[in-house]
């Protein structure tokens, strides 16, 4: 296997980490608020788990197809934190055409728009961490566990809030996040157009492409999207689930918490428990156990377990998630060059994302068939990631 070498370590920038730190936490405050709760508000308009389900999943289509450009045009720009700023703006004036009182359709629409500019801020963010980490020695998970902490008290204080003033407040609060987001960006480090590797490397431009197209790296990729889409049931139907056996906003907003809670731990402990294994070993560990998680979310209301089983379970997503996730940012590290980062970042998230509106477009007609024991399905589709993520590791042995 070929590494991608690193530019010797530079003088950081001042407050590097900080910086990047804070605009994690902003841009993830957005997620906080989406993800747990803007299922309830499609419902409070009265949509149906089909439409719910199209809602959520077609602009991850749209994901799938925008991000990637925008990687690739945040790879030629003169500064990716440029793109970051124009993403966050745009965001911000297509949000607030949610208070517009449209119907399916038009709620459908604005969901569209809102895709490219704001899905694609989380991989930008990532390229400019990840550039940290190869110029100056940054801690990638030092700066991405402020994103999952935004996350945690976005979706907790978000419950509480929703529960005291309902579900019609979600895109007010929405479009708060988003301005939030916004306003943070222009602190992003500026440190000038993504860079080619050192001429001490034996990694050249050819190589570069060459990376990206591996039989290994590609079948991690797809790997790694299959375990995230095993998520597509909880994120879609998991708040309305829990609403429609009696837990309040309150209490849906401490089950996303814990999940969260889970994830910090993990993204603060990684590089110390998993950081010597090989990328597609930690995506083993983290598709099982999501292949684990979903097999028992079912069980958990049926055995009279309550909100503690939910508690129990959602910790799980420190592995199901968070590792996987990190698994695959330590394979891009790994592997490929920094002038080819952005795009391996927007090819991550073209196979993530075609994955997970698959799953998600599935969701809406698999709930009002089984409803929670949709999670069954979950389990296979995380049975699948397990099995591409051996066949990584061989590959990755072979070529080694």
């Amino acid at each position: 296997m070929t590494a991608a070498a690193a530019d010797p370590i530079q003088d950081m920038p001042f407050r590097f980490e900080l910086r990047v730190a804070l605009a994690y936490f902003a841009i993830f405050t957005s997620s906080g608020m989406h993800l747990p709760y803007f299922p309830l508000w499609l419902e409070y308009r009265a949509l149906t788990p089909t439409q719910i389900s199209i809602v959520l999943s077609m602009p991850l289509f749209v994901r799938v197809i925008a991000a990637p450009l925008v990687s690739m045009l945040a790879d030629r720009s003169n500064d990716r934190a440029h793109i970051l700023t124009m993403a966050t703006i745009l965001a911000v004036i297509v949000a607030a055409f949610y208070f517009v009182p449209f119907g399916f359709i038009g709620i459908l629409i604005v969901s569209l728009m809102l895709a490219p500019p704001w899905t694609s801020q989380v991989p930008l963010a990532d390229t400019i961490a990840l550039s940290g980490v190869r110029r100056f020695g940054a801690d990638f998970a030092k700066m991405r566990v402020w994103g999952s902490i935004s996350f945690l008290l976005t979706s907790f204080v978000g419950g509480v809030f929703i529960q005291q003033v309902g579900e019609h407040i979600i895109p007010w609060a929405l479009l708060a996040t988003l301005v939030a987001a916004c306003g943070m960006s222009f602190i992003v480090p500026r440190i000038g157009k993504p860079r080619r590797l050192s001429p001490l490397s034996d990694v050249d431009i050819a190589d570069a492409g060459r990376a990206l197209r591996r039989p290994a790296f590609v079948t991690f990729l797809i790997a790694t999207g299959i375990t995230q889409a095993s998520h597509a049931y909880g994120y879609s139907f998991s708040a309305i689930y829990w609403k429609s056996i009696g837990i309040e906003e309150t209490m849906i907003g401490a089950l996303w918490s814990i999940s969260v809670v889970a994830e910090v731990i993990m993204f603060t402990f990684f590089r110390r428990l998993f950081g010597r294994l090989h990328p597609a070993k930690v995506l083993i560990i983290g598709s099982a156990a999501a292949m684990f998680r979903w097999a028992v979310f079912p069980l958990i209301a049926p055995a009279g377990l309550g909100v503690a089983g939910f508690l129990a379970v959602q910790s799980l997503h420190a592995f199901s998630f968070a590792l996987s996730f990190l698994g695959m940012q330590k394979m891009i590290a790994l592997t490929i060059p920094e002038e080819r980062g952005g795009t391996a970042q927007g090819l991550s998230t073209f196979f993530i994302g075609t994955s997970l509106a698959i799953a998600t477009m599935a969701s809406g007609p698999l709930y009002s068939a089984s409803g929670i024991y949709g999670f069954y399905v979950m389990v296979v589709l995380a049975a699948c990631g397990l099995a591409l993520a051996i066949v990584a590791l061989r590959l990755e042995q072979r070529e080694g």
